[in-house]
């Protein structure tokens, strides 16, 4: 399902639903081209007849499916969403893989397996990489999930973020104007729920064209499922960017590159709705300022960009975020956000 939407059209951030995704979002998932293209890709690049695969957060086990087409011996599907967990089940018995499928309704936290997957597949990616608590939960799966050696689908994932000059995006955010799937998705509620005093405090989803960027997008965190040198679960990045060209800086945009497997990406930067290069799903990640700062070329923008664990009455799925930081000018402060 595509779902037509507009450059900095603001969308509550659907990462901070991941817990209650109904089947609405599951269809706009469906229907991103640019995210099911490169997982499937990836999974016909990544499986070999005869392995194990844990589909973790399988939702409507389309992954799982293209994992049993490419060979797999059986794919496990642990997914905590009982009714969306059916829909895979019903999905599997369609294309004939329902005696190749297990089926799990649990946290992959909370799960042990007869034996040690040789691939783990997961899509728990937010538009800023690590916002649908990704890492602990793949770092806990590739422990006791995972033979040794084992793979994992993404491989790497990496976040970047830009300053950006989005005005119609901060007028609605200002106005408390955004979109949702459907009726139940409350701007009021969202910052009772996370007790954010101003629709400022929190993230948004919409696409932010690269002509908006006040300067080049810079890293702000590494992610490496497969081992090595990994961001944890909180960490805090000052990021200085040297202003390209004037405007307004409104906020940040925020965005991941991962890689899946051996030589297929998935970079959700593209801002080319009409040519479809755009992610439905993801867009891009709107980071508000609430008081924007005029900015002129050679103008260093100072970010503190702070990432905490999820607070405990949010179980696994809602990181904080917090962005806070100054402009300076030939050496001097003219604005603080």
């Amino acid at each position: 399902m595509r779902h037509t939407y507009q450059e900095e059209e603001v969308w509550f951030a659907a990462s901070l639903y991941v817990a209650s995704w109904q089947d609405d979002f599951h269809d706009l998932m469906l229907g991103d081209r640019l995210r099911m293209q490169a997982y499937r890709r990836a999974i016909r690049r990544a499986v070999r007849p005869g392995m194990t695969v844990v589909d973790l957060g399988t939702g409507t086990g389309v992954l799982a499916e293209w994992a049993l087409e490419a060979g797999a011996r059986v794919a496990y599907g642990i997914e905590v969403n009982a009714s969306v967990l059916r829909r895979a089940c019903e999905r599997m018995a369609r294309a004939g893989f329902a005696d190749r499928f297990q089926p799990i309704n649990a946290l992959s936290t909370e799960t042990t397996l007869p034996r040690r997957a040789d691939l783990i597949i997961s899509e728990i990616l937010g538009n800023l990489a690590d916002n649908e608590g990704m890492t602990a939960i793949l770092a806990d799966a590739r422990a006791r999930l995972l033979v040794e050696g084992g793979g994992m689908l993404p491989a790497q994932a990496t976040t970047f973020l830009a300053p950006v000059s989005a005005v119609q995006a901060h007028r609605s955010v200002a106005a408390r104007r955004c979109r949702g799937l459907s009726d139940a998705y409350d701007l009021d509620e969202l910052l009772a729920g996370l007790q954010a005093p101003s629709p400022f405090d929190v993230y948004y989803d919409a696409i932010i064209p690269a002509r908006a960027h006040l300067a080049p997008p810079r890293l702000a965190a590494h992610f490496a499922f497969d081992g090595g040198a990994s961001d944890g679960e909180e960490y805090t990045r000052e990021l200085e960017f040297t202003v390209a060209r004037g405007g307004l800086l409104t906020g940040f945009k925020g965005f991941f590159v991962a890689r899946l497997a051996q030589g297929v990406l998935l970079d959700i930067s593209g801002d080319d709705i009409a040519a479809a290069q755009t992610s439905d799903s993801w867009k891009h990640a709107y980071l508000p300022v609430e008081t924007p700062a005029p900015v002129e070329p050679g103008d260093v923008v100072v970010l503190t960009y702070r990432r905490a664990r999820p607070a405990p009455e949010d179980g696994l799925f809602r990181p904080r975020y917090a962005w806070t930081g100054l402009v300076r000018r030939a050496g001097r402060v003219v604005a603080a956000f």
